[in-house]
């Protein structure tokens, strides 16, 4: 009976001995490399400049994935990425969905905001409403005790000339705001 068939093998050795030949050589670059590095951790190891365990020296040189028939280039069917593309592909397409996503969420909320904007007017438009019909009834009943008709009056004709005079008015106030800008530049 051979010496490794007493003791239970640790990680590290059930790799070399599933990664050298009978020449005691690497059977892949890949294992060359993994190999090379196990050295050098074990050698830091050693002299104490790390202190990891096996387990974690198996886990920092280990393979990444798994191997199949594509990494050995001997297959004959065509890869996942020569028909679909890449993984940053893939990247692209999710950050332009994510980007999506949040200019959604952005556009739903400036609705919400707009929308209660909206309800905050109507609101305000039907005080100025509610108060504008008392107002006219009790000037309708203040003009009756008087004598005179609401009917009688034209209000509409008076309503357009006090606007045209208020329009007016602003203009003038523009232009004297816009000619002292202009004097203090």
């Amino acid at each position: 009976m051979y010496k490794r068939d007493k003791v239970m093998p640790g990680l590290l050795d059930v790799y070399k001995e599933t990664h050298l030949t009978s020449d005691k050589l690497p059977d892949t670059q890949m294992a060359n490399d993994a190999l090379n590095e196990m050295k050098r951790l074990l050698e830091q190891r050693k002299a104490r400049e790390i202190s990891l365990t096996d387990e974690e020296i198996y886990a920092k040189i280990k393979p990444k994935g798994k191997r199949n028939i594509r990494d050995r280039r001997t297959g004959v069917s065509p890869s996942i990425t020569s028909l679909f593309g890449g993984f940053s592909e893939c990247e692209k397409l999710q950050k332009k969905a994510d980007k999506a996503m949040n200019e959604a969420a952005e556009a739903k909320n400036e609705a919400i905001g707009a929308n209660e904007q909206n309800k905050i007017l109507t609101k305000k438009l039907k005080n100025v409403e509610r108060e504008n019909k008392v107002t006219r009834h009790y000037l309708e009943k203040f003009l009756n005790t008087l004598g005179y008709k609401l009917s009688e009056f034209n209000m509409d004709e008076d309503f357009e000339e006090s606007n045209e005079e208020y329009d007016n008015e602003e203009d003038k106030d523009e232009e004297e705001i816009s000619g002292n800008d202009l004097r203090h530049e």
